[in-house]
């Protein structure tokens, strides 16, 4: 049943971007800062819409990779803390109350 869901949305999403992509193929001038060209405005829009993906990608994988140094980072602190924690668990109690005196 869900498959078959999915296929009716896929083909709903499919038909409204065909019908998009035919009603906007007429040519209109793009300026960019070396010259400008006449492209299909469906060209156009879908060139905007992949740069702000692109864009979106990026930034999420840069955010992300960010996050991993800092939790191997933390991870590494905590194995240290833990290994403190275990030397100070194995000590003499002898040797603590001498060291309080």
């Amino acid at each position: 049943m869900s498959r078959l869901l999915t296929l009716a949305v896929l083909l709903v999403v499919l038909v409204l971007g065909a019908s998009i992509g035919y009603f906007n193929a007429q040519p209109v001038q793009f300026n960019y800062l070396i010259g400008s060209s006449n492209l299909p405005l469906i060209g156009v829009l879908l060139l905007a819409f992949a740069l702000g993906v692109a864009v979106t990608i990026i930034t999420v994988l840069a955010r992300l990779l960010g996050t991993r140094f800092e939790l191997r980072r933390l991870r590494k602190q905590l194995r240290e803390a833990e290994g403190e924690l275990r030397t100070l668990r194995n000590l003499p109690v002898a040797a603590i109350s001498a060291d309080k005196r």
